[in-house]
Order: C-alpha cells, then structure tokens, then sequence
C-alpha cells in the first residue's frame, strides 16, 4: 500500500529494497496471487515512470539457491522477465531451523 503513495514529488526515491528468507520446502506458488500480481505490476511501473530499482535481498540455504531465480520469477514474471530485479545474497539473513 505505501509504494502507491508515490508520486513525482518523491525524487530522492531511488531503490526499493525486499528481503526474502527463501525456503524452497516451506514456500510454495500456487496460481496468481492477486496481491503479488499487483506488487510485481507497481514494481514495473515504479521502474519505468521513476527508474525506480528493485533490489531483493534474499538467504538461502545452499542447496536452495538454484532456486531462488525460479521462484521470483513466479512471484514477479514481468519484472524478472525485464530484469529489473537486482538479486543480492545476504548470509546474514539466514538463520537455519
């Protein structure tokens, strides 16, 4: 809901950060999401209106990282598909269960 509020006003606003505790056993896409279609949508028009980047932070397990591309690609098509989505492991965000 807050990324909507942006407007031409907000010219410091650069990047869009998102982080994401992958794992692949408990995470699962099942169909379009109507909330996750409109995010991946606002994230487009974000990029193309403001070039406004996306940046998603995500921790993986190792063997899980294969992965990680396929399953945004599923949560974000169009902005995978037009590579606007700046993938950054971060080890410090996995925590092992």
């Amino acid at each position: 809901m807050a990324l909507r509020t942006i407007t031409s006003e907000h010219k410091d606003l650069q990047q869009i950060s998102i982080y994401l505790p992958f794992r692949s056993t408990s995470i699962g896409i099942r169909g379009p999401d109507r909330q996750r279609m409109d995010l991946g949508r606002l994230l487009v028009k974000l990029w193309e209106s403001h070039a406004i980047r996306t940046k998603v932070m995500y921790s993986a397990a190792e063997e899980e990282k294969k992965h990680v591309c396929e399953y945004l690609g599923g949560l974000f098509p169009e902005a995978m598909e037009r590579g606007i989505i700046e993938l950054v492991e971060s080890v410090e965000l996995y925590a092992p269960q």
